[in-house]
């Protein structure tokens, strides 16, 4: 009897490391799954996520250098081009008078690359009607790519809270 149970531990040894070698394999290919999907799964998330700024600036200057900042992320890879923008500004302020048609001449690079950046679809850029028309302001005066919306500060919230829009 004492030589079977020892024959029978002898022939069980090498079936226990072949079993714990099949669990560790298999335990390893979960593991890189779950990290592979868990990736996958955040950059879809990333990709999906939009921003959004409220922007009372007084120079063109100014919102030249949140462009230019756009435009860097688009080009490092961190925001893709898309149909549906990822950075939306809202403006309500001076700034608004620098996207009017009849000043495009004295502003051309500014306005080339929001109507690039527009056309791409990295940002979209919002105008406050509220605003506008305490200044005198009329959408048709606007470039073609600045859409209107009542409030620019509602629209902010809204987009916060009913799109989950992040703060830029």
């Amino acid at each position: 009897m004492h030589f079977i149970r020892r024959s029978t531990l002898i022939c069980c040894r090498p079936l226990n490391y072949a079993a714990v070698r099949l669990v560790s394999l298999l335990l390893a290919i979960a593991m890189t799954m779950a990290m592979v999907f868990s990736a996958t799964a955040q950059e879809a998330a990333l990709q999906e996520q939009h921003y959004v700024a409220d922007i009372e600036l007084q120079t063109v200057e100014e919102f030249r250098q949140l462009l230019d900042r756009a435009e860097q992320l688009l080009l490092e890879g961190a925001i893709p081009q898309g149909d549906v923008a990822k950075v939306t500004f809202v403006l309500h302020g001076p700034v608004v008078g620098n996207l009017l048609r009849q000043n495009y001449l004295a502003n051309k690079k500014t306005v080339d690359l929001a109507a690039s950046l527009s056309a791409m679809g990295v940002i979209e850029i919002k105008a406050c009607r509220t605003w506008m028309g305490s200044h005198g302001v009329k959408e048709e005066d606007l470039q073609p790519f600045v859409e209107t919306v009542a409030y620019g500060p509602a629209e902010v919230q809204r987009l916060a809270q009913e799109k989950n829009y992040i703060y830029f």
